[in-house]
């Protein structure tokens, strides 16, 4: 485990099915510092006085079915207020590892960030997501899964992000998680963050 008295922000964006909350959970891991995803944004919400109940399903994985994943309207709210959940842990010199929320835009200019995209190839994120929906889930109904969650991260990412979701622009490091695996991934990622960072050990 690295230790440094630098702060350290990862940022994570990433492909349904590819892996990314598993690798920025482990790179957090390895490095010593804070993980969030949605659910812990939300948890920090709270010690920051923003009601709960100022998020909603937009950019999960998991919405209700027949739900668009896409209202304006509702989504300015949310994102106003995860953004600012965002920048006071920053502001605070927390270091952390986030995956989505548009982290990568909301520190643009603010703070050091690494900004890491991971994809991989369809067939290896069908096969990935297998295991999210259970046996019962036939290949077409998987498909269109990851077709319909990647959309609605596109969609939530490019309104409120100064680059498009996925475009190298956009990112320090674009990642293919298929060729190393999970854990050999996260190995390359930990190597360059602490070479980014100067951070021994």
């Amino acid at each position: 485990m690295a230790k440094t008295d630098k702060q350290i922000i990862i940022t994570i964006s990433r492909e349904y099915g590819s892996g990314g909350k598993e690798i920025g959970e482990k790179l957090a891991q390895r490095l010593g510092i804070n993980f969030y995803d949605k659910k812990l944004i939300e948890e920090a919400a709270k010690a920051e006085g923003i009601p709960k109940n100022a998020f909603n399903t937009i950019e999960s994985g998991n919405l209700l079915p027949f739900a668009s994943g896409y209202t304006p309207e509702t989504d300015d709210v949310e994102h106003y207020r995860q953004a600012q959940v965002i920048i006071a842990l920053a502001a605070k010199e927390e270091s952390f590892v986030i995956v989505g929320r548009c982290a990568d835009s909301e520190l643009k200019g603010m703070k050091d960030s690494l900004n890491i995209f991971i994809y991989a190839p369809l067939e290896e994120r069908i096969k990935r997501v297998q295991k999210y929906l259970g046996a019962d889930a036939n290949e077409n109904q998987i498909r269109r899964e990851i077709a319909r969650v990647d959309t609605i991260r596109r969609r939530f990412h490019n309104r409120y992000s100064y680059t498009k979701w996925g475009m190298r622009e956009g990112y320090d490091i674009l990642i293919d998680s298929s060729i190393l695996g999970i854990d050999g991934t996260v190995d390359l990622l930990e190597k360059m963050v602490k070479e980014h960072f100067e951070i021994e050990g």
